[in-house]
């Protein structure tokens, strides 16, 4: 039986960067008004993903209880991030909708990105089944 390889991270950035640019991106159409705490979801965002996807590659090498690490780090830091990027926003009511939108939908995004890194890393090198 072979070990798991360690997946190469730079694909996986790279998917999450462009990820998070588009939702730049399309935050900066939005009328004014909402433009701004879409503006500092993304960014959170951004961030918090850049922090997680972080977090999963110093642990993935450490089993189960490494990959459960790294989802806990990147968890607290995003947790940490949207309660930060919330206040500093200063957006209340409707606005504070398009904070909350524009995070969790990158968020979700670069989750998927999280876990196609993890399922990677359990693939075999042989392609022998067990």
């Amino acid at each position: 039986m072979s070990e798991p390889k360690t997946p190469r991270i730079w694909p996986y950035a790279g998917a999450s960067a462009a990820v998070c640019a588009l939702g730049i991106a399309i935050s900066l159409l939005l009328p004014v008004a909402w433009r701004a705490p879409a503006l500092y979801g993304a960014a959170a965002a951004t961030l918090g993903g850049f922090c997680a996807l972080a977090a999963m590659a110093a642990f993935i090498g450490h089993g189960l209880n490494g990959v459960l690490a790294g989802f806990t780090i990147g968890f607290f830091c995003r947790a940490m991030l949207v309660a930060a990027g919330l206040i500093l926003s200063g957006a209340r009511g409707n606005l504070a909708l398009a904070f909350v939108a524009a995070f969790f939908t990158l968020y979700a995004a670069t989750q998927v990105i999280d876990i196609l890194f993890v399922h990677s890393s359990n693939r075999r090198t042989s392609g022998a089944t067990p």
